[in-house]
């Protein structure tokens, strides 16, 4: 049962899909029970280095091509090396055409894709080398790998795509070509008996220690000479860790993981001397013109809230960020404050889904209902946040936006100076980056004669075109009227369409 109300009582009828009433009331949305307002401080706030991207206007994906397998060497669980197996979710010419469709999809937004698991094996496969392509995912026209890499690159440009990779600058595997010169070199981490740690993901690379011996600054030199990497302008480094995550026993015979900090205790490196390496780490990247973004704001910050390294966290669960923060200074794919916004994690639309088909249609619908809704509402100053004891919450933006962040449905819906424009699982919003002469409607479950009223700024002439979008292209659409600021449409299920006034 919904524990909030759609406030006015001609809402009722919301929950149908035939024609609705509008309502002007800009408080539209309600919570029950005891509640909690958050009000939106800017604090100060500046970059400390110099990204390349806007990331809140820019849509950012991970696509998986490959996972290396493992025998679970260490505590009969954990990973040490690989054990020469590994699964393909998809190749390059696979990715290829996914992005194709994708940009089809997405109706052009500018776009970065992360390709995780091309190197070696897969996904982490040989830390902390990333020199060789996984030749598992090549074109069969390719000499290796590698050239299917440089060749995707540059071939998703054509669809309003920069592709990079997702590399790791934190493991170590013992069969990585690079794990006895790091040995040899004491640079990894070690207890404080001076034995080697063993973490859940293999050892782990000491940052201060490497980047003082120079190490950290030619692998990243090496990979780069490699692979346009400085061309795409960014790079994901995935557990981009400030503590070691060091796995045990305990007396019951339990699994358990204790956060260890500094990350490398046997060389007498301090907490502040790990963050001010991978600072130097993040700041050699931007030397080279490339961003960072990096896996999640918990446990990867380096400083404190307005640090100003990272561009985009994929994921962004920071409350304290989202009210103290600009959408441009600071953002991600899954958002844990719900009611600003989120994006589709398109890693798992596609690698979990049954079929290519399928992957394209929760894509979509992923795309629509959040992608679409983040875009939007980051071209609002957020005001504040209203929680209640039931982690639902209202988000209170400039220009009369309101949402609603349902969390037992996992919904958010919007409205805009009282006019709903997104909800039970149906959206009218423009595209913004297309300009303000379009909207983009979608519903889950279908609709009949449905009537949205345009929001304010945008506007759609009577001779108006229409397209229903797929990620095979656009196909003419007439079911649908515009008559002054109102449209009439009916739609399919899980059909979406573009209305276009040029």
């Amino acid at each position: 049962m919904k524990r909030f109300f759609l406030f006015v009582a001609v809402m009722a009828a919301a929950i149908s899909c035939g024609q609705r009433s509008q309502t002007a009331d800009p408080d539209v949305f309600s919570l029950q029970g005891k509640t909690d307002t958050l009000l939106f401080n800017q604090v100060p706030f500046e970059w400390k280095v110099t990204p390349r991207y806007d990331y809140s206007k820019v849509f950012t994906a991970k696509l998986f091509l490959c996972q290396a397998e493992f025998n679970g060497d260490f505590l009969g669980k954990y990973k040490v090396r690989d054990n020469g197996g590994k699964t393909v979710y998809l190749t390059i010419d696979q990715a290829y055409e996914l992005i194709k469709g994708m940009d089809q999809i997405t109706l052009g937004i500018p776009k970065i894709v992360y390709l995780v698991g091309w190197q070696y094996n897969g996904h982490d496969s040989k830390y902390p080398a990333f020199f060789e392509g996984n030749e598992a995912v090549k074109r069969p026209e390719d000499e290796d790998a590698m050239q299917s890499i440089r060749w995707l690159m540059e071939a998703a440009k054509e669809y309003n795509t920069t592709v990079s990779l997702h590399i790791n600058m934190f493991d170590a595997f013992d069969d990585s070509p690079l794990f006895e010169k790091y040995k040899e070199a004491d640079v990894l981490a070690k207890n404080e008996d001076g034995t080697l740690m063993h973490s859940e993901w293999g050892y782990k690379v000491c940052y201060p220690a490497e980047w003082e011996k120079g190490l950290a600054q030619e692998r990243i030199d090496r990979l780069c000479s490699l692979l346009p990497i400085a061309e795409a302008g960014t790079i994901h480094v995935d557990a981009f860790h400030q503590t070691a995550p060091v796995p045990f026993i305990d007396k019951d015979g339990e699994y358990k993981v204790k956060m260890v900090s500094p990350v490398s205790p046997g060389h007498k490196y301090t907490a502040e001397q790990d963050m001010e390496a991978r600072a130097n780490i993040v700041k050699y990247f931007d030397s080279k013109g490339i961003d960072v973004t990096t896996e999640g704001v918990w446990n990867m910050d380096i400083g404190d809230i307005t640090e100003g390294y990272f561009p985009m966290y994929f994921h962004f669960n920071s409350e304290e960020m989202s009210l103290s923060l600009t959408a441009s200074q600071a953002n991600g794919v899954n958002c844990g404050t719900r009611a600003f916004g989120s994006n589709i994690n398109t890693e798992p639309a596609f690698k979990d889904a049954e079929s290519t088909e399928a992957g394209f249609e929760e894509f979509k619908k992923g795309f629509c209902q959040k992608s679409l809704v983040y875009q939007y509402l980051n071209t609002f100053g957020r005001k504040a946040l209203i929680k209640d004891e039931n982690d639902n919450s209202i988000g209170v933006f400039e220009d009369g936006v309101r949402t609603l962040y349902d969390d037992e449905e996992e919904t958010t819906s919007v409205a805009k100076d009282g006019i709903i424009l997104v909800a039970d699982g149906d959206v009218f919003l423009p595209a913004v980056w297309l300009g303000n002469e379009n909207i983009v409607a979608f519903s889950e479950n279908g609709c009949t004669s449905r009537t949205w009223t345009l929001p304010a700024g945008v506007t759609l002439p009577r001779n108006a075109k229409a397209w229903t979008i797929s990620q095979d292209g656009r196909t003419g659409f007439t079911d649908f009227k515009i008559k002054g600021r109102q449209v009439t449409l009916t739609l399919a299920p899980g059909q979406m369409v573009l209305i276009a006034g040029k």
